[in-house]
């Protein structure tokens, strides 16, 4: 009898672990970008045209059934500085063409021109904030920009894409993308308002005493980015999530390199890390990506590429890339439009951007499967122990500078193992003026939020 209460008991206790063991999850992460040109907002006091693009990221999680688990959605706006708006982003263009009319102090009367200098460039991109960043200082007509967000984001949890796709058509403006409203005066919206039943009328109602602002325009296409992060979604067996976090990072670059005219080429990368937490802030699961772009006279095929704004004469052009330039991009509002809707992600560019080592892409991989399963604290700690000082590599006995010859000798044989599991894929830096990976995914740690998943 002793034998069997003890085997009772041994099994009682499994059969409870097993049923505090939090099953598997099945869900689908998925992260889209859209790029938009925009002319304005405006022109400024001396009637020169003030310039702008919006990128949306959308980062959102969906089910087996496609429906909208969680949403995060988020969004830069950059514009030339003589846009009035005190916290709006700001880019003059590139070193070499000359700045641009500058309001200084934000009110409405140009003070001068940017300094044309790497300096100014430099500041301009590290100073770079997302509207979500921006918080109170971006106020709209009802709330914020992120209050007006995150009530989209309550409306379109637990849809699927195609009946997001569905609401928008039904109930926001086709001029406009702006939710319908019993005040517009457009004959088109007022008659697409008076189709709507009493009861469809009260659920919009419900939407547009916090949100008005639209969904796909030229401030940005966010039903468009909505619709890429579906497309772009990945499957995850996952277990013990509490929380979700979306980070960023822009960093200025002075190059790659020079063209054969001995022309500066300058581009700025932009990080996104999108990442899952356990309840003791582990990474349950992690996806980064970045968008680099470049003035046009880098000769890679598949580099984005922008060359300043209309009116700045345009850039150098390798347009074979051929590593000769074949003149000037066109520098008109037409070439501005294209280029900007013409970035693409590394991800997006694929087997387009080989390596030394496999892809971008196949690289990002692996240090993914490596911070799985760490904290943000303990991949600083990885990325300190086992990555260049000088530029963010990681380690390689082949490397020649003596402060890597010393670093890496300070490895035990097991460390020096590990990392070469590591090096045989991925020797790309996680933190140089090519993007700062790190920054982004603690970024993301510092903006996470509670999600439950079912």
């Amino acid at each position: 009898m002793k034998k069997l209460a003890v085997l009772f008991i041994a099994f009682a206790m499994i059969f409870s672990l097993s049923a505090c063991g939090e099953k598997a999850v099945k869900v689908y992460q998925g992260f889209g970008v859209t790029n938009t040109g925009r002319k304005g907002p405006g022109k400024d006091n001396t009637e020169t045209q003030v310039w702008s693009f919006n990128q949306v990221f959308v980062n959102a999680l969906f089910d087996e059934d496609g429906k909208v688990v969680d949403m995060h959605i988020d969004m830069l706006e950059v514009a030339t500085p003589n846009y009035d708006g005190a916290s709006m982003p700001h880019l003059s263009g590139f070193p070499g063409q000359g700045g641009y009319n500058n309001d200084e102090n934000h009110d409405e009367v140009v003070d001068g021109k940017t300094a044309d200098t790497e300096e100014n460039y430099m500041a301009e991109v590290n100073g770079w904030k997302t509207k979500r960043e921006r918080g109170d200082e971006y106020k709209m007509t009802t709330g914020t920009w992120a209050s007006q967000m995150d009530k989209f984001q309550e409306v379109f949890t637990g849809k699927t894409v195609a009946e997001i796709e569905a609401w928008f058509a039904k109930y926001t403006s086709d001029l406009n993308g702006r939710p319908l409203l019993a005040t517009m005066e457009k004959p088109e919206d007022v008659a697409k308002y008076g189709k709507l039943t009493a009861d469809e009328k009260a659920e919009l109602a419900d939407v547009t005493t916090a949100a008005t602002m639209s969904l796909k325009d030229s401030h940005g296409d966010i039903i468009g980015a909505i619709k890429a992060a579906y497309e772009n979604k990945r499957e995850l067996e996952v277990k013990g999530v509490k929380s979700v976090g979306f980070g960023f990072t822009f960093t200025p670059r002075k190059g790659p390199g020079k063209d054969n005219t001995e022309t500066q080429v300058w581009s700025f990368n932009e990080t996104f890390a999108t990442t899952l937490y356990d309840k003791d802030g582990k990474i349950v699961a992690t996806f980064v990506d970045m968008i680099e772009i470049a003035t046009p006279n880098y000769d890679g095929a598949s580099m984005p590429h922008f060359s300043g704004f209309p009116g700045q004469g345009g850039y150098n052009n390798d347009e074979n890339h051929d590593e000769v330039i074949d003149g000037k991009t066109a520098g008109t509002e037409e070439a501005f439009f294209a280029e900007i809707a013409g970035w693409k992600s590394k991800r997006d560019r694929g087997s387009e951007y080989v390596m030394t080592t496999g892809t971008w892409t196949s690289q990002m991989d692996k240090f993914q499967e490596v911070f799985t399963g760490k904290t943000i604290a303990e991949v600083k700690e990885w990325a300190a122990k086992f990555t260049s000082d000088l530029n963010g590599r990681p380690l390689l006995e082949t490397m020649e500078k003596p402060e890597d010859v010393a670093k890496y000798g300070k490895l035990t044989d097991d460390e020096k193992a590990e990392l070469a599991d590591v090096t045989t894929a991925a020797t790309m830096s996680l933190t140089d003026a090519h993007g700062d990976i790190l920054g982004a995914l603690e970024n993301s740690f510092a903006n996470k939020y509670e999600v439950t998943l079912k």
